[in-house]
């Protein structure tokens, strides 16, 4: 996950959320890569970053089936969950969206922009 780390960071290093950024891609990807086909040979995952003023969306896509559903607090105890649990609180917004090759899970983040 270092190089997805350092890609997500490039984009948002002068940005006060950059930490929670690039760790919030690099647990998504995580994810995707354990829990998909993305995850197996020959398998692929895309990460995407958009930026606006005041706001980023990191995006990972991958070849899930598209079910989602948002963590519960217990299943932090279990041996799996506890990312997007970190995900999930690290965010400002997430989302999942079922596309036409699989789905894509997303996490905004927000900051105050000076004028």
């Amino acid at each position: 996950m270092p190089a997805i780390r350092a890609f997500v960071r490039g984009f948002l290093i002068d940005t006060p959320r950059a930490y929670e950024a690039e760790s919030i891609a690099a647990e998504l990807a995580a994810n995707s890569l354990q829990h998909t086909p993305s995850g197996e040979p020959g398998g692929v995952i895309t990460v995407a970053v958009s930026i606006h003023p005041g706001w980023a969306r990191i995006a990972v896509s991958d070849t899930g089936a598209g079910g989602w559903s948002r963590p519960a607090a217990t299943e932090a105890l279990g041996d799996y969950g506890r990312g997007l649990i970190l995900v999930d609180a690290l965010a400002d917004k997430v989302g999942h969206d079922v596309t036409e090759v699989g789905q894509t899970l997303w996490a905004e983040l927000t900051w105050s922009v000076e004028p």
